[in-house]
């Protein structure tokens, strides 16, 4: 396991414990349960691999996260946040740039560095830190230059 691996995986279980602390008191566990899953979901992709490949692994571990976050919200544990909107988002968009390199290096046989990897290693790294952050800022507000969309009250005035 590398620094950055161990990295997403600390950062899931920080906001965990902070899911789980800000909502001790709160009937809503949902924001629990989604950090939860997205920590287990981390932990072991890290250390079990369902395939000898390691990034058609991490595609599947990806694929096998959406299934279960969309079973828990058909089954009405997990409620529609923007939290839940966006991990689903992050973890396709994972998938594709993991299965692109999976192309490009087995299929392919491309050994020579290129654009595509920078792309791969910022990309997966970035969803993964905003993965962490839309669990500990889950809010239906959207800032952007200045102007704050408060979904709620615009869900209102229709």
């Amino acid at each position: 396991m590398d620094y950055v691996e161990a990295f997403s995986q600390w950062g899931f279980l920080m906001a965990f414990l902070y899911c789980l602390a800000s909502s001790i008191n709160k009937e809503n566990k949902s924001s629990v349960y989604l950090s939860a899953l997205m920590l287990c979901s981390y932990i072991s992709s890290g250390y079990i691999n369902l395939l000898e490949n390691l990034y058609l692994s991490w595609a599947l571990y990806d694929f096998i996260t959406i299934l279960a976050l969309l079973t828990l919200h058909y089954f009405k544990v997990l409620q529609r946040s923007a939290a839940f909107h966006f991990i689903i988002f992050a973890l396709i968009i994972n998938a594709v740039l993991t299965l692109i390199l999976h192309y490009d290096l087995y299929v392919l046989y491309n050994f020579e560095p290129w654009w595509y990897w920078s792309v791969y290693s910022v990309g997966v790294n970035m969803f993964d830190v905003l993965m962490v952050l839309s669990l500990v800022f889950n809010k239906n507000t959207i800032v952007k230059r200045g102007v704050t969309l408060n979904f709620k009250k615009l869900k209102n005035i229709e």
